[in-house]
This record gives structure tokens, sequence and C-alpha cells, in this order.
């Protein structure tokens, strides 16, 4: 269905008593409202029409419209709340807010992600998908921007899914991103661009993994051997994949709205034996932009960091293999930084100084800049 297609279709029930006032005295038109329809007079329709086009093409020459209509058009999502930070920020505790969510525990982790981001810049929108799906907007437009993702940076799930791990929360969390949208997040809200941050648990749902290994399965070989001790139903199963759908129905059409200079995969990593404090995953990059993210290497190592690495452990996850093959010259890459970077050394909180401080040195080698040649200084 093209955009026009779904405007047209879904034109009528969205104005409907309320707008029949205003299309009264803004436009020449004779309008006899019935039960289920509207009909306009034969001499009048061109007007209406021209009326719907221009709509149409409104939305198409703005991306941020073009992607909000897409999303309220289509029916994958359900339901969706969109609009600016300052009315989510003043509506944070209202009734309508609070359920929109599955449960409370979405709610207060969506709410206190809310008061973080409102203090850091007041003019983003944000579209929210009941299941944690969150999407910042703060793209400009002709300048540049990121498209950044911290897909493993939640922590929930549904409480009865929850019930049938065998992995305990705080296993979880040794594993888990913790913080990582406050690392990451500045990009976008300083520098411009989008950002796709999730609440949803990768125990329970893992948006990083071919849809046939989205669902963890109790496994010897896996790091985490048993994480279930009981199976999940076909009905949970099938709200899983749901929710792994949603999030690559959004992805894809952001990637069709935007035009983006970077897009980036946020990550962190527990501090194993032998790995580095931060790695580049750069195996699903095109050679033309290693030697950008070689001047972003150099500059954390100028930053003081041990060990800079690439692809160890690892090189880029399953988001960035279906990136690679639909956009094969775009310019993607992912990070992991140590968990000993920025948490206290039993790792069972983050240390707001540390995690302050690793947030500007990461912001800071996107400010790409042309480096003077060597042989030459």
């Amino acid at each position: 269905m093209t955009l026009k297609e779904a405007l047209s279709k879904h034109f009528w029930s969205a104005f409907h008593k309320p707008f029949k006032p205003i299309i009264e005295r803004a436009m020449p038109i004779l309008i006899n409202l019935n039960s289920s329809s509207i009909t306009v007079s034969m001499s009048k329709r061109f007007f209406l029409w021209q009326m719907i086009h221009n709509m149409a093409r409104t939305i198409e020459n703005d991306p941020h419209l073009n992607f909000v209509s897409v999303l309220k058009s289509y029916k994958v999502l359900d339901r969706v709340l969109h609009g600016e930070i300052e009315e989510f920020y003043r509506d944070r505790n209202k009734f309508y807010f609070k359920n929109f969510f599955v449960d409370d525990r979405l709610w207060n982790l969506v709410k206190k992600d809310i008061e973080w981001v409102y203090k850091k810049n007041k003019s983003v929108q944000m579209t929210i998908t009941k299941n944690g799906i969150i999407v910042y907007h703060n793209y400009n437009k002709n300048n540049f921007n990121i498209l950044l993702l911290t897909i493993h940076s939640g922590t929930w799930m549904p409480e009865d899914i929850q019930k049938k791990q065998a992995i305990s929360e705080r296993k979880r969390f040794m594993e888990e991103d913790i913080d990582t949208h406050k690392i990451y997040g500045n990009l976008v809200l300083e520098k411009g661009g989008i950002w796709i941050d999730s609440k949803f648990s990768r125990f329970a749902c893992d948006f990083n993994r071919a849809p046939e290994r989205c669902i963890l399965e109790n496994d010897a070989h896996n790091k985490v051997r048993q994480v279930w001790k009981e199976e999940l139903t076909s009905f949970q199963r099938k709200r899983l994949n749901k929710i792994y759908a949603e999030f690559y129905f959004t992805l894809g059409h952001l990637i069709d709205s935007y035009r983006f200079n970077i897009i980036f995969d946020g990550h962190s990593m527990r501090d194993a034996k032998g790995r580095p404090d931060i790695s580049f995953g750069t195996r699903y990059i095109p050679n033309f932009y290693m030697p950008i993210v070689k001047s972003m290497h150099r500059k954390l190592c100028k930053e003081g960091y041990n060990h800079v690495a690439f692809n160890n452990p690892y090189g880029g996850g399953s988001i960035l293999k279906w990136l690679n093959k639909r956009f094969t010259d775009i310019f993607i890459f992912s990070m992991e930084v140590n968990k000993k970077l920025y948490m206290s050394r039993d790792r069972k909180k983050t240390v707001q100084k540390r995690l302050d401080k690793l947030s500007v040195n990461i912001t800071k080698i996107f400010d790409i800049e042309e480096e003077p040649d060597e042989r030459t200084s």
C-alpha cells in the first residue's frame, strides 16, 4: 500500500465530527454526515482531492511525518504513543500514560528514561510502543545524523515469562547491557539523528539474533546453559516473536524514511579475562570507511584506555548483518565497552562519574575532522 492509498483509506476515520466545522469554514465543500460515511458534492470533489494530495505530498517530503504516518497506517505495532518529550514528561504520572504499558515495571523504566532525556534535550520527539521500544527523534535535515541502536540496554520482560526463567534477575543483570542507553544516548541528543532504545530484556527476546534464534534456548554450549525451567507456551512464543517483528518493522521504516551518515550499534561486555577496554565491531563495514573508524580508535587510545581493539570479542551482530544485506555501502559499525569502565567493582551498580566520562569520550570521537598527514607534520 502506498502512502497516498494509506492516507486516503484512513482520511475519513481521522477527520470525523470534530473536524467537520473546520472543513466547512475552510473549504467550499458541501458535506452530508451520515452514520457510516461522508458524502461530498460532485462539483467540489476536486478541492477535497487537492487537499488530500497536498497533505500526502507534505508527509512524503517530511521524513518524520512519513515515518509516523506509516506506523499509524499499518497495524503491526498495535498502539503507539507519539509526541514531544515535554508532553510525556508532563504526563508521565497520568493514568493514560501509566496504563498504556504492559505493566507498572515497564512504565517505571520508561518514565525514568523520559526524566533523564528531558534534562538533556527538551526538544526531542518520541515514539513509544507498549512493549517498551522507544524511538527518540532529533533529526536535523541536511545535517549530520546518526541512527543509534541500544537494543540490549533493557532489563524488563513480562511477568509470566520471567516466572518461567531458570536464570535469576541477578545473573541476568551481570549479562545485560546495563545503562548503555546513558553511555551512547548523547550521540543523538547532542549531535542529531534517531535513536532506538529497548527496555525489553534480550533474555526473553534478543533483537540482535536471527528470527529463528531470537528466543534463547537451553543449550549446554551456551554461556548461560539453563535459561528456562518451564517451556514457553505457543502463545508466549508468538507474543515474543511479534515483539521481534515490531522492532524490525520500526527499524526498516526508519531506514526508508530518513538518511543517515552513520548507523551505530552500542553495547557493553563483561570484563572476562583478556578482554579489551573498548572494541569496535567492523565485520560489516565497507573498507572505504575503515580510515574513519581507525581515527576514532586513535582518539580513544589518546584518552588513556589501555586496550582498544577491533572485533574482540564481537565483530557485529544480526542487526548489522541485516542492514548490510540491504545497504551494502552504508557506514555501519558497533562498539562494546567493558563494564569495568563504568560500574562498581562488584558490578552491582553503575558509577555515575565514570559513566559520564565514558559517555563524553565516546561522543567526542564522532567529531570527525580531517587529521594532518603524518608525513608533513
